[in-house]
């Protein structure tokens, strides 16, 4: 009988417990639309534009903040906020990722919205630059089994305004510091090479138009199993 009781106490004390504090929620983006050009900038000067950015309001969240990276020259701008449009100045003539991450003040997790990918049009830009090739497969960070011929396809997807991408290089290497150039001059979003079991790689994609404008993209790792 007093073993019964304990066990009924004990129960009863967990489940009158806290409730486990909620993630915040990750926000919706809305503007500037994803993989086209920001039209509606304000012209600052001949050389910066101000974009307004405007993402939805995202649960169990206090605040948020904005990062907006130009993808060719890596440069990060980035803002605090409770609110959920803000306006900021960069340069022109460039492609951008953006994206928001959400803050609780009643929990240290953080949760980050879609990256998307913007271009931001200059007075003396006569073309685009290609955006950077949004990698699919193999996803960041996975862990894979190769096949019996120790092959692994690797996809992508290229995106250009003045749609004349000429070409992609894929790189790969060991460390994320030293990638070689695998394959050049690729017409197609894709490519298969042979890879070493129980070996982490990392992989890159470089997109080249017809006027020689270039883009890279992110860079992911994997892990193959022995």
């Amino acid at each position: 009988m007093r073993k019964d009781f304990f066990f009924w106490l004990v129960l009863l004390l967990w489940s009158c417990g806290p409730d486990p504090i909620p993630a915040p929620g990750a926000s919706i983006l809305i503007a500037p639309a994803n993989l086209n050009e920001c039209t509606t900038a304000t012209a600052i000067n001949d050389l910066e534009r101000q974009v307004r950015f405007e993402w939805t309001s995202a649960l169990n969240t206090d605040n948020y903040e904005l990062i907006i990276e130009n993808s060719l020259t890596n440069k990060r701008y980035s803002k605090a906020t409770s609110l959920l449009t803000e306006s900021i100045t960069l340069p022109g003539g460039a492609p951008y990722r953006w994206y928001v991450n959400s803050y609780s003040l009643l929990s240290s997790e953080v949760s980050e919205s879609q990256v998307w990918q913007f271009y931001l049009e200059g007075n003396t830009e006569s073309t685009f630059f290609p955006f950077p090739a949004v990698l699919i497969a193999p996803e960041n960070e996975a862990i894979l089994t190769l096949d019996t011929d120790a092959s692994l396809t690797f996809l992508w997807e290229g995106h250009d305004l003045d749609q004349d991408i000429d070409r992609y290089d894929f790189y790969i290497g060991r460390t994320s510091d030293n990638l070689v150039k695998e394959k050049e001059g690729l017409s197609n979003s894709q490519t298969t090479i042979n890879l070493e079991p129980g070996t982490t790689y990392f992989w890159q994609v470089v997109t080249i138009d017809d006027e020689s404008n270039a883009s890279k993209s992110e860079i992911f790792r994997f892990q193959t199993e022995n």
